[in-house]
């Protein structure tokens, strides 16, 4: 059974769903389908992973309603200058007129001006959450002293070699999720 958390402004995602870093178009568009197939709900993917193509395809190859889904998807820092393009860019690369999720990548360049093109396309209905990543907690504190709309989601590497601890009780003071990336540790680590 799918588990949900209910972000800061009332929107539920789901507790856990497939990436898409380093797959291929085709291989995104495969992962998807099968993941939703398989009941997956929430799909990650990113400007900058080059598949969001793929992504949409496999949105629509599995015929799972669009309201069903909860898609995420990031902002690459060498668009933050052009955001409200880079948005609408993207809304066509997957193929939907919103994304329920979106992420500034990096805490590089011109972030707070990239937020307030994010708070935009939210107040337009193309967003239906913001959120950072990679993002230490003072930059995020900086994002808060500067937005209208707090972020909803911060995510970050977190996994049993790296609990993000003291990060965890900040977001969770502010009222603010935590999205883990390598959930279960890197790949390349032994469990033993």
């Amino acid at each position: 059974m799918m588990e949900y958390t209910i972000l800061n402004n009332g929107l539920k995602m789901p507790m856990e769903g497939i990436g898409t870093f380093l797959l291929q178009p085709a291989e995104a568009e495969e992962s998807v389908y099968q993941a939703l197939k398989a009941g997956y709900r929430l799909i990650d993917t990113a400007n900058a992973y080059m598949n969001e193509k793929g992504v949409g395809r496999g949105i629509k190859k599995s015929g799972v309603k669009r309201e069903d889904i909860f898609l995420v998807t990031k902002l690459w820092p060498t668009e933050y200058e052009d955001g409200m393009k880079s948005i609408d860019d993207t809304l066509a690369r997957l193929n939907t007129d919103y994304v329920d999720l979106f992420i500034l990548h990096q805490p590089v360049g011109n972030y707070l001006a990239a937020y307030k093109t994010m708070e935009a396309a939210y107040k337009e209905g193309k967003v239906k959450a913001l959120g950072l990543s990679n993002f230490p907690q003072e930059l995020i504190e900086d994002v808060i002293a500067h937005c209208e709309i707090k972020p909803q989601m911060v995510q970050v590497e977190a996994h049993p070699y790296y609990p993000q601890t003291e990060l965890k009780a900040f977001l969770a003071k502010n009222k603010m999720a935590l999205m883990a990336w390598y959930p279960l540790g890197h790949g390349d680590k032994a469990l033993v």
